[in-house]
């Protein structure tokens, strides 16, 4: 999935308060719409542009809520990053299947919450793929690894999370006994302990990108310092991870 590097050659600022010329403006929407972000490809300043570079920033700064100014400087890092190799693409979390090791619940039940940063989606697949090789390949009737949230089609805030806000973020329904997820709290007879704990060992595991924080509130795999407690996480699992440098 890996972008890219591209020179804009931008002659000044783009977005809010910036000078905007047309050529410039161009630059950035088209580069930002060849990243996956839902941009319009023309020279048009509005809240549409301003408000994906918001994203675009926050992205960068690693945040999980909106907190960029909406502007490009030239020498700025929001241009550097715009124009790296690995600038963040933005896409919808695919399907996934059994060979994967992974689904993603949101694709469906299509609740528009399916999308982020191919960091977190990439972050998914190689643990997956470590889940798959190490667990699944001798629990064989173990339930996969199933997404649930990531963000909404264009980021920023969302009615169900508090942050969620940028495509950092990814949720994971609970595994059951009976191989299938969800539905249930880590207190639960049903819940499988033994392959979520598999399945956190995975995330850690991968390489692709470091995680931030895993939040779940299960008092045995906490003590094991998989993931962290915190409120309203008794039924899912929450991963934030932590933006890359730019190459």
């Amino acid at each position: 999935m890996a972008s890219l590097s591209v020179s804009l050659n931008l002659n000044g600022s783009v977005g809010q308060g910036g000078k905007n010329q047309s050529h410039d403006v161009l630059a950035v929407k088209n580069r930002l719409a060849d990243l996956g972000f839902i941009v319009t490809r023309d020279s048009i300043v509005n809240s549409e542009i301003i408000d994906i570079i918001k994203l675009f920033q926050s992205i960068i700064k690693g945040e999980t809520t909106i907190v960029g100014d909406g502007r490009i400087d030239l020498n700025g890092p929001t241009l550097k990053f715009l124009q790296a190799a690995n600038a963040p693409q933005w896409l919808e979390m695919p399907k996934g299947s059994a060979s994967e090791g992974f689904i993603n619940h949101d694709e469906r039940q299509g609740d528009n919450h399916d999308f982020g940063t191919n960091w977190m989606v990439e972050t998914i697949q190689a643990a997956a793929q470590i889940y798959l090789t190490v667990y699944l390949s001798s629990h064989p009737t173990a339930a996969l690894i199933q997404t649930n949230d990531l963000s909404k089609p264009k980021g920023g805030i969302t009615p169900v999370h508090a942050t969620h806000q940028t495509g950092l973020s990814c949720d994971l329904r609970l595994p059951r006994k009976d191989g299938q997820a969800g539905g249930i709290t880590f207190r639960d007879a049903q819940f499988d302990r033994d392959a979520m704990r598999a399945m956190l060992k995975a995330i850690h595991d991968q390489d692709k990108y470091k995680i931030r924080r895993i939040f779940f509130n299960d008092l045995s795999l906490t003590a094991e310092g998989l993931c962290k407690n915190a409120p309203s996480h008794d039924n899912h699992v929450h991963i934030d991870i932590i933006s890359p440098q730019p190459q």
